[in-house]
């Protein structure tokens, strides 16, 4: 998924969006299949690749790509960024009309609608095998019959709470769900104490923090057939979830209480947040006697399910169907799926290698913020890869918000979630 950046702390603390389940539906081994032909041979790429990226890694990816570009003398690289929120829509109009770039970027909660709507080739033998990419990740660019894409780059989130006000309460990190809402309701009841913890809110994507809970619970929202929404996993990850708007633990209107000033003093979310309160420490946006040793950041408890999954996102590449460059399009892609471009990537960009054995370097594994996140990243969940999934997120969002305010209960609200559901199919 896109990484979600906050402009300030109040916004991304009120709004904390969060990053398993097997290889994939059909991939095993190599991505390929029957796609378009495999990659031009190695220095015989040439023309024109025309690239869009999404979300500011255009200029990144033209310094990256120097070296494929010197090996392959005949070949240019054209790379264009498209706001996030534009993604789909420049697909979708690409598609119909038949003409794009070569290869297109999408976040991992983007590639199924772009796979559902016809937009990527599917992935020839030889580009990368999925062995060496996370399997969340594999998940998120796999469709009906194969790999329709390549993960990039991945990311996930883990709990951050306010290491000292825990101390002075008794408390350590979190292990289990049990452990969270103990936290949660002593942040609340301190003295002086507003909220416990920041969730996002109906109107802020709760499924990227239900779909995890669900998994926490032990279960999976569908069986690949069908949508499995009416479950007691789903009820519990409903229960755990508004039960910290019932208890006003958690705010459900905008409120100017932050994690800084300690009003919400726990929340989900990924490392980049500690660029966050760094700035707001050193431009004095942040309350004078917040800093840096305040903050605690642990992998997410441990839910009844015997797991702490989180949600894992990322950016992946895929090669249009119409693109009119595809030989050269799968030498770029392929080149940089290998492990010495991943690792090159993270010094470029500080996004985590999609591709498993470049996480190993010395940078990841020394920085205790990204070995924490690292740490998480093996314990990890896609969101559903359905072309249908944003219809059914969107159900999560609105049941979500009356099971948080008290209108109906969590079973109720998974019973008619499933119901429509039905309805609306997996969108194949």
């Amino acid at each position: 998924m896109r990484r979600l950046r906050a402009t300030t702390i109040t916004a991304m603390a009120l709004g904390a969006v969060l990053i398993l389940s097997g290889c994939g539906r059909g991939a095993a081994g190599e991505a390929g299949g029957q796609g378009s032909a495999g990659p031009a041979a190695e220095g015989k790429a040439d023309g024109v690749v025309e690239v869009w990226t999404a979300g500011g890694h255009a200029d990144n990816l033209k310094l990256l790509a120097k070296p494929w570009l010197k090996a392959n003398p005949h070949a240019t690289l054209k790379v264009t960024d498209v706001p996030w929120d534009q993604v789909i829509t420049k697909v979708q109009t690409a598609t119909a009309a038949g003409k794009g770039p070569d290869i297109i970027m999408t976040g991992s909660d983007q590639t199924a609608t772009a796979i559902g709507m016809g937009a990527f080739e599917r992935v020839p033998d030889g580009v990368y095998d999925t062995k060496d990419f996370y399997p969340a990740a594999v998940d998120s660019v796999t469709g009906q019959d194969g790999s329709y894409a390549m993960p990039w780059y991945v990311e996930t989130r883990f709990l951050f709470y306010r290491k000292d006000i825990a101390a002075q309460l008794g408390l350590s990190a979190p292990k289990t769900w049990a452990d969270i809402e103990t936290m949660a309701a002593a942040f609340k009841a301190r003295p002086g104490g507003t909220y416990g913890i920041s969730l996002p809110r109906p109107v802020e994507q709760p499924a990227q923090v239900i779909v995890p809970f669900d998994s926490q619970a032990g279960g999976k929202l569908t069986d690949g057939k069908k949508w499995t929404i009416d479950t007691p996993e789903l009820i519990s990850a409903l229960d755990f979830y508004a039960g910290f708007f019932a208890r006003h633990e958690a705010p459900l209107e905008t409120t100017d209480a932050t994690f800084e000033n300690g009003g919400t003093p726990m929340f989900i979310s990924g490392p980049w947040m500690l660029d966050v309160f760094s700035q707001a420490i050193k431009t004095s946006t942040a309350p004078a006697d917040f800093t840096m040793d305040a903050v605690g950041y642990t992998v997410f408890p441990t839910g009844p399910g015997g797991n702490n999954n989180q949600y894992i996102g990322g950016g992946n590449l895929g090669v249009f169907a119409s693109a009119k460059n595809k030989a050269s399009a799968w030498s770029l892609l392929s080149w940089m799926g290998k492990k010495t471009q991943q690792e090159e990537w993270f010094g470029l960009q500080k996004e985590l290698p999609a591709n498993i054995a470049a996480g190993e370097i010395p940078s990841i594994q020394d920085n205790p913020v990204t070995k924490v996140l690292m740490q998480q990243m093996k314990d990890t969940v896609a969101m559903p890869n359905y072309p249908a999934w944003s219809q059914i997120a969107d159900l999560l969002g609105k049941y979500s918000e009356q099971v948080a305010s008290g209108q109906i209960t969590s079973a109720q609200a998974a019973k008619e979630i499933q119901a429509k559901a039905d309805g609306i199919g997996l969108g194949w």
